[in-house]
């Protein structure tokens, strides 16, 4: 038997804010609001739309999900639940593919025992809730592997993991391993195929891998990140369409796993992972792995930040199970069963099955306060924190967020004082923090807000017409009443605490304002004055474009000034149109205005507008002679470009038609670029 298996490991880290419970924007990430958005945007979406193109014509659009092995995180399940539903509901039409994972993504032979257990236990209930099985492959974060690890995943269940080659004893690429709690399968990927895949240039030839494959006996599998696949590499996700679709004997490990049994038995390199030669070095010490750092920087960080950290959990559990032993029967089962609540959940189920007595509304406060310091500092060793080259890195920062945010709900000034003293030796390869403890006051302490900070935030918003008089924001209940003063009533629903505040924004400042409210704040002021400024210059920028047009050949001294500022106008509107999402028509004569003019507003972020106008058009649904028209005008625009990177692409809207091929006139297929 001959068999290839591809499996994606799709993977983000929890990026909320836990003081508000909302991803704030990522300026790095631009010109989408947030690292999860981008690569969404350029892998995890493309991947159930990729294009299979032939002499230039697109043949059928591939959902990649259909033919892979693939695991999804839950901290980046969580987003795609809240964010993009739908996109979920579609994945969960290969629920046979998929493997569980770790909950957060922890390096699970360096948590303790029972953490380690908490993150596998949490990891399952998360793939039974979203895709309606038992698991029986685990993806280990990191391929990060001891016995223990191996013997939990026994007691709970798992049949089989995924190793590199260097992490086995024996040749294979099945193989077996015994363990007094039962036994484990081990699918091992192919070294050479897989780095080619993710860091060489074999992902542009996949005639290569089907040549190299087709005829191999037994199993070959390729394991990535899945975001190699249109993130790291652009547009790869079209040649893995073209080599599930091409591949004689594609398979799942699922299917693999139902259809042979190991090759042999053997053991495993103890402590090892698959992206540190060092075996787990990189998520505690200064081992020389690191991604994203300068000639000469060092990574003598990592073990303080470890240390802190560690203190802060014990810290954390030892109070936590203090307030469980108090309130329930069993207090590893409530442990386990708090994930319920973390994926949207009943509390009073959680409760019921629980509490061994009648919690009161403070009890219910304490215990849910502890549990939810859990969760954070849970979330505070998410593996990429460790992974790249400072301890002021993006990813450090927000597992040392997480931290503070376990602190505060355990409301003890001393355990944050003799978490810092520890903090405060993790050495910063910038000298403008110095350490942990610099980046703690200069980048954490600043995204800390408090319940005061979020009730001026609702009351400006709300009289911004950027949110309604009640509702939910993030992690909060609220509700607006009255009129100078303003009357406001918070709840956090994890910790079923409230808060009443009276606003007279007499000492409002924007700066207090939390990402992403502040964002959406002054995207709605900005919107109001961008309206009204169209309304009040109209008939002015109409005598000035006379002006442009009269003048025409015939230089002057102020024509510079004049065409900056009816460009500027021109786009202005243009910006409106489309982010009201428009007739396609007045985006149409707007654009040959501005073309009549010799004015160029073709540029990077008016590519992004119009493609995020056709994202827009093609969700809520178009009519086959709309979406012949938005291509109508798309071509026209794209002959007018100059440059090959300023085209709009009609990537999306090829998407939809592909949905809705068998309504569509064959003639709109062909227009649309299908074969």
């Amino acid at each position: 038997m001959n068999f290839l298996c591809i499996h994606c490991h799709f993977h983000q880290p929890p990026r909320e804010n836990p003081y508000l419970g909302l991803v704030p924007i990522e300026p790095s990430a631009y010109p989408f609001e947030n690292w999860n958005e981008r690569i969404f945007r350029e892998s995890y979406l493309p991947n159930l739309y990729a294009h299979y193109v032939k002499d230039g014509k697109l043949f059928k659009v591939v959902n990649n999900y259909g033919k892979i092995s693939f695991n999804f995180t839950y901290s980046l399940l969580s987003w795609l639940l809240k964010e993009k539903p739908w996109f979920v509901e579609r994945v969960r039409e290969h629920a046979k593919n998929a493997l569980a994972s770790g909950f957060n993504h922890t390096i699970l032979p360096l948590d303790p025992e029972e953490d380690r257990e908490v993150q596998i236990v949490w990891g399952i209930r998360a793939f039974e809730k979203v895709f309606g099985r038992k698991p029986r492959g685990f993806w280990l974060p990191e391929l990060a592997v001891d016995t223990k690890t191996l013997s939990l995943l026994v007691k709970h269940g798992i049949k089989y993991v995924i190793l590199a080659p260097h992490q086995v004893k024996s040749k294979g690429t099945y193989l077996r391993y015994h363990l007094p709690e039962g036994h484990i399968d081990i699918f091992v990927y192919d070294g050479e195929l897989s780095h080619g895949m993710a860091f060489g240039e074999l992902i542009n030839n996949m005639e290569e891998v089907i040549r190299r494959t087709k005829d191999r006996k037994g199993l070959t599998l390729i394991a990535v990140d899945g975001e190699t696949f249109g993130h790291h590499k652009k547009f790869g996700e079209m040649g893995l369409a073209y080599l599930l679709e091409n591949h004689p004997n594609i398979k799942t490990l699922e299917d693999v796993y139902e259809l042979i049994k190991p090759e042999r038995e053997t053991q495993i390199n103890e402590f090892t992972s698959w992206s540190c030669a060092h075996g787990i070095e990189r998520w505690r010490s200064d081992c020389g792995c690191s991604t994203g750092g300068m000639p000469g920087w060092h990574q003598k960080w990592r073990d303080p930040m470890r240390e802190s950290l560690e203190f802060l959990r014990s810290a954390v559990k030892e109070r936590l199970f203090d307030v469980l032993a108090e309130f329930t029967h069993d207090q590893k089962k409530a442990l386990f069963d708090f994930v319920d609540i973390l994926m949207d959940g009943s509390v009073e189920d959680y409760i019921k099955r629980n509490a061994k007595k009648t919690l009161s509304s403070e009890d219910r406060k304490v215990l849910l306060k502890h549990l939810y310091a859990y969760k954070y500092v849970s979330f505070a060793f998410s593996s990429d924190g460790w992974f790249f080259a400072d301890v002021s890195g993006i990813e450090a920062v927000k597992n040392l967020l997480f931290a503070k945010r376990a602190i505060d709900l355990l409301g003890d000034g001393n355990i944050e004082e003799k978490f810092l003293s520890v903090l405060s030796e993790a050495p910063s390869n910038l000298q403008i923090y110095g350490n942990g403890a610099g980046v703690w006051h200069k980048l954490v302490l600043p995204q800390v807000f408090s319940q005061k900070n979020l009730a001026t935030s609702i009351v400006v918003l709300e009289l911004s017409d950027a949110i309604p008089q009640r509702g939910q924001l993030g992690s909060y209940q609220y509700r607006v009443e009255g009129f100078e003063p303003w009357k406001v009533w918070i709840k956090d629903v994890q910790t079923e605490e409230e808060f009443e505040s009276v606003e007279d924004l007499r000492e409002f400042n924007a700066d207090s304002m939390p990402q992403p409210l502040l964002s959406w704040l002054l995207d709605r002021w900005a919107l109001q004055y961008l309206e009204q400024e169209i309304e009040y210059t109209e008939n002015y920028e109409l005598l000035l474009e006379d002006l442009l047009l009269h003048a025409r050949g015939k230089p002057f001294e102020g024509s510079q000034l004049i065409r900056s500022r009816v460009e500027a106008h021109i786009k202005l509107k243009l910006y409106l149109l489309l982010k009201e999402v428009e007739p396609i028509h007045t985006v149409w004569n707007l654009l040959r205005k501005a073309d009549s003019l010799g004015l160029s507003i073709r540029d990077e972020n008016v590519k992004f507008w119009i493609e995020r106008y056709i994202s827009e058009k093609a969700h809520r649904g178009l009519s086959e002679e709309e979406a012949v028209k938005i291509v109508q005008f798309v071509r026209e625009y794209n002959a007018s470009a100059g440059r090959f990177d300023l085209m709009v692409n009609l990537w999306e809207l090829q998407n939809w038609a592909w949905e809705n091929r068998d309504k569509l006139n064959p003639q709109t297929l062909k227009f649309l670029e299908f074969a």
